[in-house]
This record gives C-alpha cells, structure tokens and sequence, in this order.
C-alpha cells in the first residue's frame, strides 16, 4: 500500500543573472527531505523587492519540514496554516514579515495521501491519473503576486497517492518563460529525462542548462523540484 515512503525526488537551484550583478543573495530556497512517513518537497521565491526575502524563503521551507511533522493530517486541513504561520514567525525573528516575504509551493506525501498546497507564483504539474497544472490567479491588472502570510490562504488540493506518479514544482523564474502550452510537456520531458540518471550527473547536467538559460534578458533565481514514486 502507498504511504510515501516508495516516493523519492531532487531539487536544483540557480542564483539569477540579476542578483549576480547586484552582488545579492539567491531569493529561492528549496528542500526535499524524505521521512519513514513519506516526503516532502518545498519552493519558495523570496520577492525581489524585500530586503531579506531569502532569509523568509528559508525559513518557510524549514517550517513546512517541521509543519508536516508535527501537523495530524486527520484534522481539518485548515488548522494547517496557523501552525505553519506560528513556526515560520519563529524562524524569520527578529525580522518582519513585510522584510522576508515570499511565495510558497509545497508537496507532502503522508497517510496514502498527497497534500498540495500553493500561495503566490509558480507552477505545479503533476502527472499520472490525476494530471494537473497548478499557477497563481493573477489579476489582470498588476503583476504584483500575494506572499505566503497575507490575506491569500493556502490554496490545496489533496489527491490519493494512487492517482499520482509525478510532481514538479518551479519557481516563477523558470514557469513565467515557459509558454503555458508547453508547460506540460516540458516537464513530462524533464522527468522522463532525469529520473533514473545518477544523482551526481543529473545535478550538473541541470545546473548547467539552469545557469544557461536560454530565453533573452532572463534575470530572476531559477528553482526546480521534482517528487518521483519509485524512482531508483
């Protein structure tokens, strides 16, 4: 029976031309952290305009990893965000969350389920019986995306764990140059390509095209995660 723990998964990040320039911290944080339960995997994109925005970005990665440890999924899943808003306070002290904000893409697999949660930019796609494309509702008027904390809740969506083979998850770095017609198949692409390469290879091979990204003028942090059942 499927209970995550024949799930497993790699995460790949690449600091943007921009803060290279700028002499700046990568804003992205990431984690996938597997556990006698199941696995974990997280993204999140510190926006640009906050001073420690990375420092928010790590710290809400942590507090998922800890969030899903200590949360009891048997609950409603609405008590989720408080406990995960009361820890990621803890770890942004004695910052505010006006100078650490960032967005929130998050997959944990646990009790045959699989709970997705999003807030802000970035895309999730899954792939197996239950194919989804996951991205932020941005109103038409402003590009402006709502970080993790604010007045948008964590939007999810829980799936049994049979419906599902595939995830991946990216920052908008990566998601917002990508026609959203292709979205799909160039993630089917990027799983199919990179699952069962040794882990080592599979890292460089992916920092490389990451670091040389090849659509004109691309500036952000680029951040990719992917969460694979029985991956060798």
């Amino acid at each position: 029976m499927m209970n995550g723990k024949n799930w497993n998964g790699w995460g790949v990040s690449e600091i943007g031309p921009l803060h290279i320039k700028e002499n700046l911290p990568n804003q992205d944080s990431f984690i996938v952290k597997k556990f006698c339960w199941g696995i974990v995997g997280v993204v999140c994109d510190g926006l640009g305009s906050k001073r420690y925005s990375h420092i928010g970005s790590k710290a809400l990665v942590d507090a998922i990893v800890k969030a899903a440890q200590l949360f009891d999924f048997e609950k409603d899943i609405e008590l989720f965000e408080p406990l995960l808003k009361s820890l990621w306070d803890i770890n942004i002290s004695p910052y505010t969350e006006n100078e650490t904000s960032t967005t929130l893409l998050f997959c944990i697999v646990k009790n045959k389920k699989i709970y997705i949660g999003r807030v802000g930019d970035g895309a999730i796609v899954t792939f197996g019986k239950k194919s989804l494309l996951l991205e932020e509702d941005k109103n038409n008027f402003t590009n402006y995306t709502i970080p993790f904390g604010r007045s948008q809740k964590i939007q999810w969506h829980i799936i049994d764990d049979g419906e599902i083979d595939s995830i991946v998850m990216c920052s908008d770095g990566i998601s917002e140059d990508l026609k959203k017609e292709k979205l799909f198949s160039f993630f089917q692409n990027y799983i199919a390509n990179y699952k069962d390469m040794q882990s080592n290879k599979r890292f460089n091979e992916i920092k490389k095209w990451l670091k040389n990204w090849p659509v004109k003028g691309h500036s952000d942090d680029k951040t990719i995660v992917a969460l694979v059942k029985d991956l060798i």
